[in-house]
């Protein structure tokens, strides 16, 4: 019992360090074209104020959609894996 409770905290923080890698990278993105679309718009407003105003509600989509791909998607893989081998 105490080596599944070891494997599944490694995969816990190896999951975690891929998340918040993958959270970074993204956000990074949608940051890098806000300002492309800034530049487009005319420079309407204080740069910083409008991106973090547009980036906001992006980035809790990006948190959601991470979620489920790195923590939920690998965790029911590993689950059909065994019972399926098992």
């Amino acid at each position: 019992m105490f080596a599944f409770v070891r494997l599944a905290l490694m995969f816990l923080v190896v999951l975690t360090l891929i998340y918040v890698c993958m959270y970074f990278y993204i956000r990074e993105g949608a940051k890098m074209r806000l300002e492309r679309d800034w530049l487009n718009a005319g420079q309407p407003d204080e740069r910083e104020d409008w991106i973090d105003a547009r980036l906001e509600p992006k980035a809790q989509n990006i948190r959601r959609w991470l979620v489920g791909l790195v923590y939920v998607l690998p965790s029911v893989a590993v689950t059909v894996f065994v019972y399926l081998t098992n």
